[in-house]
Parts: structure tokens; sequence; C-alpha cells
């Protein structure tokens, strides 16, 4: 067999094969790794079909069985139970934070700032400066506006301590007397002392302490000395008493706050009321001082773990004095138990060491002191 018009046999065949391959053109709907671009619904000639929308959105039932047969609705023919359909956006909501679950006590910080900020960034904030990641143990303190009052029983220990005062009878230097080998008191003692602190705002405070030293001993020297150009012979009975009482005012500054730390900064000014008395059957002298000094200082708190419904708490501080030729230093490092009361009131006991160290180098005023010891002490935050 000849075919006579192979153009038009090729044509036709031609014909065919497009429309086999017309039904899957007209059903594809499009991928979702199409490359970007113009898509197909774009180019549809159905004006009312829009771009494919994501896989979390559902279409009303109306809108998926209506007949795109009439592309453009007529003014006068009303909608056939047709609403258009509402777009609601997925919920996705963000993470709490962690420090979200600490309890909203005290005065918690908000989120830290970079570590990298300089701490003079935030001297004037109501917060001080802040650092990131929080904890989630809550450190009880004083809030804004609440008081903090604690009574401290110090047993202390009486280290080597001199004094000397005055001259001897050819106006040489007088001797230089130990408390305790040459006047007999006592190495350990119980020393109180009393503190209360106010917050005045989130991170400023005021406080003030009392100190009452007291010691008073009967002793017989070994040796005689001279004490206050007198001279004080030896086998003598005598009476010996000291007496110090330091007034301390402070202005505290916290400058590191967190749900489970904080530090302070403090400087201020303490008050030193001294009598040194030695007295026998025959004379009595008394050299009774008074002297100010300046004094700075820094503390540190922080929550360990919580135990049932209390928690504990360590809690160092560290300060150094000057001024009027006295230098010295003090300070204590303590463990917490803070049991939590009602209406945000806290009550706690500590434990721990507590030291002082004050001394003076005057040619004929000699006077150098050092106590150490356990402490104990029982506060109130109201």
């Amino acid at each position: 067999m000849v075919i006579r018009k192979p153009l038009k046999v090729l044509v036709c065949l031609s014909l065919l094969a497009i429309a086999a391959a017309a039904p899957e053109a007209w059903t594809y709907t499009g991928s979702s790794n199409v490359a970007p671009g113009i898509q197909g619904d774009a180019l549809s000639a159905e004006p009312l079909v829009q771009p494919s929308i994501p896989s979390t959105y559902s279409a009303p039932r109306a809108s998926r069985t209506r007949s795109s047969a009439s592309p453009v609705r007529r003014a006068n023919v009303p909608s056939s139970g047709y609403s258009a359909p509402t777009y609601r956006a997925p919920q996705n909501p963000l993470p709490a934070p962690r420090y979200a679950s600490c309890p909203p006590q005290g005065c918690a910080a908000p989120p830290g700032v970079s570590p990298l900020m300089p701490p003079l960034m935030g001297l004037l904030s109501p917060f001080g400066v802040r650092f990131a990641s929080y904890g989630c143990v809550y450190l009880p303190r004083a809030r804004c506006k609440q008081f903090e009052l604690d009574a401290r029983l110090w047993y202390a220990k009486l280290n080597a301590s001199t004094m000397m005062w005055g001259t001897n009878l050819i106006g040489g230097e007088g001797t230089e007397l130990d408390l305790h080998n040459n006047l007999g008191l006592r190495v350990h003692e119980y020393l109180p002392e009393y503190e209360i602190r106010c917050k005045v705002r989130d991170n400023w405070g005021i406080r003030y302490s009392f100190m009452p030293i007291r010691y008073r001993d009967n002793s017989v020297p070994s040796q005689g000395f001279y004490f206050g150009s007198t001279f004080y012979p030896a086998f003598t009975p005598i009476l010996t008493i000291w007496d110090r009482y330091i007034n301390r005012w402070d202005l505290v500054y916290d400058w590191y706050q967190a749900p489970h730390a904080v530090s302070s900064l403090f400087a201020g000014y303490r008050l030193y009321d001294e009598k040194l008395s030695i007295s026998n059957f025959f004379q009595s002298r008394t050299r009774s001082s008074g002297f100010g000094l300046a004094s700075v200082g820094i503390s540190i708190e922080r929550a360990i773990r919580p135990i049932q419904r209390a928690t504990v708490s360590t809690k160092c501080e560290i300060s150094i004095q000057f001024l009027e030729g006295y230098f010295g230093w003090d300070g204590y490092a303590a463990g917490r138990v803070a049991v939590p009361m009602e209406c945000g009131r806290f009550g706690y006991l500590e434990a721990g060491w507590r030291w002082i160290v004050l001394q003076r180098d005057d040619p004929g005023n000699i006077n150098k002191t050092s106590l150490d010891g356990l402490m104990g002490t029982v506060g109130l935050i109201f």
C-alpha cells in the first residue's frame, strides 16, 4: 500500500497525540517544589481561581462544591449559599522564658542584658545591672519598702591585741600591753550585734547596725607596766574594763539582681566609742577615745537549693575601714535557711564565721585588735 499524501497522515497523528495528552495537562494542580516564577494558577483564565493555600488551611465545604460554570457573577443574581472563606492563622505560641517558673516575689528583674554592658550603665536603672540566664531557685530578700531585721550572737575569740598609751616616768615610750596576757582579759566572749535594713527602692537601701563589745575581768599581773604614764606594780590585783561601741551607717546599692542571687556594693561611716580602764587599790587610769572611719565593701548572696518550703542560701560580705590613722577590715561568711511566711514575709537562721581587724601604729598610742569566731543570726524580713 502506498501513502500518496504522507503530510496529511503526519498531521492527523500529531492531533491524536495532543488529544491523548490533554486530560493529564488539565488535571495537573502543581507541586510544592515548582521553581519560583509565574505559577499555573496565576495564568489561568478563570478569574476566581486564587493561588494555592498552605496545607494548614481548609476551605469551607461551600467553596469546594461551587460550580465553576459561571465564572462571572451577575449583579442581579443572588448568591446561592456561598460564603467567603475566613482564614485563621495557625496558633503557635512562643515557649515560656526559662525564668517564668521562678516565684514573682521580691524585686525580680526582667530578662537580663548582655554581660558585655559596662556596670556603670545600670547605676540609674531601678533594677541595677543584670545578666542573662537566671536560675530557677528563688532567693528570699527584702522587697521595695520592706525591712530586714536581724540579731547576731558572736562567740568571739580575742587574738593578739595590743594597747599602749602614755609614757614612762622619764618620758620614754610606755608599755605595749597585750589585752589577754598582760591585762588578763578572757580569750572568748559572747558579743551581740543588731542590724536593720530598709529597701527604699528596687536596688537602693540604707542600713544601720550596732555592736557593743564589753570585756570585764580581774587579774594579777606578773610584771609591772606603765599605762597613762602611771606605773602598776607586779602581783597587784587589777580590774580591767574594755568597752568598744561600734555604730555603722551604710548606703547599699544592689548592682546585680537575679531571682537566685544578688550582689551589693555599700559605702558608709562607722563611729567608734572606745574606753579602756585599769584600776587597782591605789589608782585608776582610763583612756577614752572616739573616732570615725569611712568604709566601703561588697556582699554576695546566692540561693543553693530549696528544701521543702525553705530555701538554703549563702552570704559573704567584706569591707575595709580607714581614716584618722586607722586601717582595718571585717566581714563574715554564713549559710542561711529561710522559711516563707504570709504576705511576702520570711524568717531565717544563719550560721557562719565573723572577723574584725583594726589597727593603728602611732607612737605613744598604739591600738591593735583582732577578733574572730562563730556567729549565729536570727532574722526577719517584713
